[in-house]
């Protein structure tokens, strides 16, 4: 949802971004406000969003009050945010997930609020549940709610409820049901919903509303909003061989109609998620601007050496990143102390001879896909300065809790995933420590002291030594591999001054 990858999504399909350095960016239902705050803190915009729930408000409103980042956040209605006056024209709005779980009237409040308030030339972000891919779960919803309204779940508590709800479809399946005889996809796909969180399930099956549509209905429903479709947010995603076998991708390849080869591609994945970006007049770059716009597009690693794998998992399965290719071009990223690259440096690195410019478009569209690299940008003082800020606040709220696994750097423009842990040892780092030994049992007092504990292999470890030999050995690995990219990244500093 970050701008950078907006910009780089609509790159990658030759569309030209008319996404500012200083964007107004406006989030429809922001939930905690872990994104926009991170989006905002990285940014010299101006940040709008707007969520119904007043409590979710509050939790976000404190991430900006740390960051001091221009933005505004309100708990009006989508209805009531429409009729504000003090709305600015946005360069980008943007919303997660929620269009699956409004009313109609409310999406088309949204469409409104799009058709009026979007800049010509200006980004729209809409991830959604569609068709084909969730079919096979409307009967069980229909079971799930049928089960909360008529069942034995009226004094439940809502963990109960779920669990009372999965094991009478499993009864049901069991008893010989013609239907899930005929559908085996379902019951894997029950027994999957068993290993799933109870939070998650409450809001995926039971929610009031639960909208489900294919893409072509999804394109139709925006055409008074003026929008055309781009491309999917996840870069992966627009990549027909990391989603699917050679018979399929020369199928798609014979379709000339982009909504009924977009429609087709989710048949043959059976995909259940979208992340679409559209542009409100889009307009196409020449093959000599997208030539230079690509040279000139900073790159970053976001992940370690050591934590790039050499398969990534997608739509086809485990594909595996040709090592002659890859080593190289991840050599050429993390030379210089992992510093941001244009794809032309990149290109003229002397790891990446024989390589053609096309190859370095492709991996760099790919790594940055898979979550290994990421668009990066030249941060102002004052973007260095909010970020740092919110990062303080981050790290005062690791020290109680574990439940904010990011942190955002003013060199991607976003957030990066960072695991509580790694968390723990960036306040180490930041107090002036640096020996492992110390830093392993710094952690360990927080895990005793919360009841955590390590988890290896899914299984909790109970044992102090145990457990400190594991905290050890990533203390070790975090020094050594993931604290010089994290200082690449601005997210700590390089002088290990006490910021935190």
């Amino acid at each position: 949802m970050s701008p950078a990858t907006l910009r780089l999504a609509c790159l990658c399909n030759a569309v030209e971004a008319q996404i500012p350095d200083e964007p107004s960016y406006l989030e429809l239902g922001f939930g905690q406000g872990v994104s926009i705050n991170m989006h905002a803190a990285a940014s010299t915009g101006a940040y709008w969003g707007t969520d119904f729930n007043p409590s979710q408000t509050v939790e976000a409103r404190k991430f900006a009050e740390a960051s001091g980042a221009n933005i505004h956040l309100f708990d009006d209605s989508f209805e009531e945010f429409a009729t504000r006056d003090d709305l600015p024209d946005f360069d980008v709005i943007a919303l997660h997930g929620i269009w699956s779980w409004i009313s109609q009237k409310n999406r088309a409040t949204i469409t409104d609020i799009i058709r009026r308030k979007l800049r010509p030339g200006g980004v729209a972000y809409i991830s959604y549940n569609c068709l084909p891919g969730w079919a096979p779960a409307i009967p069980i919803r229909k079971l799930m709610s049928l089960y909360r309204d008529y069942g034995t779940a009226k004094m439940a508590n809502p963990n109960e409820m779920i669990d009372g709800a999965l094991q009478s479809i499993e009864e049901i399946a069991g008893a010989g049901s013609a239907y899930f005889r005929e559908n085996p996809a379902v019951r894997h796909h029950v027994k999957a919903m068993a290993q799933q969180g109870r939070s998650y399930l409450a809001h995926e099956y039971l929610n009031a509303d639960w909208h489900l549509e294919h893409f072509a209905d999804m394109v139709h429903s925006l055409d008074d909003a003026k929008l055309t479709y781009v491309g999917s947010a996840r870069l992966l995603d627009g990549i027909d061989y990391f989603q699917m076998e050679d018979a399929a991708i020369k199928l798609i390849a014979r379709v000339g109609h982009p909504v009924m080869r977009e429609t087709v591609r989710d048949y043959m994945i059976s995909r259940r998620f979208r992340t679409d970006v559209f542009v409100k007049g889009a307009r196409l770059l020449s093959s000599v601007e997208h030539r230079d716009a690509w040279n000139a597009q900073l790159f970053v690693l976001s992940r370690s050496l050591i934590d790039i794998p050499k398969k990534i998992a997608c739509g086809r399965g485990e594909v595996e990143l040709p090592t002659e290719k890859y080593d190289r071009i991840i050599e050429a990223m993390s030379d210089h102390g992992y510093r941001p690259k244009t794809a032309k440096e990149i290109y003229e690195h002397k790891s990446m001879r024989s390589l053609n410019q096309q190859d370095v478009i492709s991996m760099l569209t790919v790594l940055t896909g898979a979550g290994f690299a990421s668009p990066a940008q030249v941060p102002s003082a004052r973007v260095m300065e909010q970020c740092r800020a919110l990062n303080a606040y981050i790290l005062q709220r690791a020290r109680i809790s574990s439940n904010l696994r990011y942190m955002v750097s003013p060199v991607t423009g976003g957030g990066i995933t960072l695991p509580h842990m790694a968390q723990l040892f960036v306040i180490a780092c930041s107090e002036g420590e640096t020996n492992p030994e110390v830093m392993a049992d710094r952690v360990w007092q927080f895990l005793e002291a919360s009841g955590e504990r390590v988890v290896r292999d899914g299984k909790r470890i109970e044992s102090r030594s145990e457990n400190l030999k594991e905290v050890l050995a990533a203390a070790n690995r975090f020094l050594s591999y993931e604290r010089p990219l994290l200082e690449a990244l601005e997210v700590i500093d390089r002088d290990q001054s006490s910021r935190a």
